[in-house]
């Protein structure tokens, strides 16, 4: 069997967190988030203060086989008028680079209506070569240049709309943002 891995830190989400349910991850990951997927042996989903060298907490998802692990949070928006922020360091490796199998480790915004239908996604994102993600017209991704560095990424949620053509801003009453690693396996 191969194994694929991909794996996620994440510091802080800034302004963001105002909205959030322990948005800093200063509590136990159970409060405020929800874990969703398939957990093998080898993943891990924690929180702990020395992924950075700052003295918070910060969370990570790791996942090394398929299909995806996903820790998120969804909350009620009174507008789109808000600031994003997140300090990330996202890896993603494939094992054999002359296979097709892929990995990709991200935060991502799942902007839905008020029935929890996704219109549209922001993923500030690093994937491996044969990832088959594209941006499109509900699809828009950020691609961290590099699996070794800590980035810091800021956004206004009615600006990066604009990426999103086929996204209604007015149809938007929560957003749903997730700590999400996959894979497609072995």
């Amino acid at each position: 069997m191969r194994r694929y891995f991909a794996s996620l830190l994440l510091v802080a989400l800034g302004s963001a967190s105002v909205l959030l349910t322990n948005g800093d991850f200063e509590q136990d990951l159970s409060v405020g988030w929800t874990l969703s997927g398939t957990m093998y042996s080898l993943d891990t989903v924690d929180r702990a203060t020395n992924y950075d060298p700052d003295p918070d907490y910060e969370a990570r998802v790791k996942k090394y086989d398929a299909p995806y692990v996903k820790l998120a949070q969804t909350v009620d928006i009174p507008t789109t008028d808000l600031d994003f922020a997140v300090d990330v360091k996202l890896y993603a490796q494939e094992f054999d680079p002359l296979d097709v199998y892929w990995a990709t480790a991200a935060v991502v915004l799942y902007y839905q209506d008020a029935e929890d239908n996704v219109l549209g996604q922001t993923r500030v994102c690093y994937n491996t070569p044969h990832c088959p993600y594209t941006n499109s017209n509900v699809f828009h991704m950020i691609i961290v240049p590099s699996g070794t560095n800590w980035y810091d990424y800021s956004f206004n949620i009615n600006d990066e709309l604009d990426n999103l053509s086929g996204v209604n801003p007015a149809d938007i009453a929560k957003i749903e943002v997730a700590l999400y690693d996959t894979t497609d396996g072995c």
